[in-house]
């Protein structure tokens, strides 16, 4: 008697056409967005915007509806307002939302590849501890190449990496049905 998880791995692979079609769907939407990626940027700012936004708003309702003492209803409050105007100031501002934002990114990149480089170095002398280094440095030449083109890249990166990120998506969503129409293993 089949047990549940091996109903639904059949299911699952009964399906496989569903998971081809969504990663189609979705590298198509990723070579979509290198054909307009000042529009992708822009959505995707007003997006950010709106939840931020929405997340300060919660947080307002939040200092009405906690019982805890006055402390916590401080820090909603403060988070609450700056959330909500950070938000406001994203949606109603999306260019120099996009400036901020692409900055934000930029800055994180350069401190995912230091912080990779200095993981990699205290490694050593493990197998593979080379290849995270040699990730952090890529990390940090690819911010600082960003961070000499800052600004005029703000109006393209976002959307640019939103394609990237679809295809990669995509493309792993089609690996996983080949897998499940084949009955293969598909390692990552």
């Amino acid at each position: 008697m089949p047990t549940a998880m091996q109903n639904e791995a059949a299911d699952i692979q009964k399906n496989w056409g569903w998971f081809l079609a969504l990663g189609i769907v979705m590298a198509i939407g990723g070579f979509s967005a290198f054909l307009a990626p000042f529009l992708v940027s822009l959505a995707v700012e007003m997006i950010v915007g709106i939840f931020i936004g929405v997340g300060g708003i919660m947080m307002l309702v939040q200092v009405f509806k906690t019982s805890n003492d006055w402390n916590a209803r401080l820090t909603y409050l403060i988070l609450g307002l700056f959330n909500s105007f950070a938000g406001a100031m994203l949606f109603f501002r999306p260019l120099e939302g996009m400036l901020a934002l692409t900055l934000v990114l930029i800055v994180a990149v350069f401190v995912n590849g230091l912080i990779r480089i200095a993981v990699g170095v205290m490694a050593r002398p493990e197998p593979g501890s080379a290849w995270v280094i040699f990730g952090g440095v890529v990390s940090v030449l690819a911010s600082a190449y960003l961070m000499a083109r800052y600004p005029e890249i703000s109006a393209v990166l976002l959307g640019i990496l939103v394609g990237v990120s679809l295809i990669g998506e995509g493309a792993g969503f089609i690996r996983l049905a080949y897998g499940l129409k084949n009955n293969v293993s598909v390692a990552i």
